[in-house]
């Protein structure tokens, strides 16, 4: 019984062997500085380096290769099976299609970390002007020529509803 349990895991890891050869493998390292090894791409943000692609020897003619297990060999008759290529196309479409949406999310993350240190910036900004403007006194600024000018009642009390108008749309 064991050794028939054996000569079954032996066929089964033997069956599979081919499957598993026909993956890419690459290499990359990790944040951490490790080197990994894996059939599937790292993230787009990382270098990695395409060791090969292993793949196995099939012989493109059933009939003139014989079957290694003693039998005749198997065809397909149906015609809707698609080719032993295709499960490696199919890897590696999957592969691009992932490296592809990741890139997309990376753009998109980047995009929402820049929008979102620009209304911090300008709350911040917002919330200067308005303290400026609410503790009074004489508030200046300086003209295109460089000299003081400073505000009256009606240019103050204009910046200070500009600047809540800021606080209000920048700050949450």
């Amino acid at each position: 019984m064991k050794v028939g349990s054996l000569l079954v895991l032996a066929a089964i890891v033997a069956s599979m062997a081919p499957t598993l050869a026909q993956a890419e493998i690459y290499k990359w390292k990790d944040k951490n500085g490790i080197t990994r090894y894996s059939d599937v791409p790292p993230p787009s943000n990382v270098k990695k380096e395409s060791i090969g692609k292993k793949a196995p020897k099939v012989p493109t003619d059933p009939s003139v290769a014989p079957a290694e297990n003693g039998l005749p060999p198997v065809t397909n008759t149906g015609g809707t099976a698609a080719p032993k290529d295709a499960a490696a196309l199919s890897k590696e479409d999957a592969a691009a299609k992932r490296a592809q949406e990741a890139e997309a999310q990376k753009k998109a993350d980047e995009v929402k970390q820049a929008e979102l240190k620009y209304r911090q910036e300008s709350c911040a900004a917002a919330r200067t002007n308005l303290r400026t403007y609410t503790n009074g006194g004489r508030i200046m600024t300086t003209d295109e020529n460089g000299e003081r000018r400073y505000l009256g009642d009606e240019d103050i009390s204009k910046g200070k509803a500009d600047a809540q108008q800021a606080v209000e749309k920048f700050c949450d």
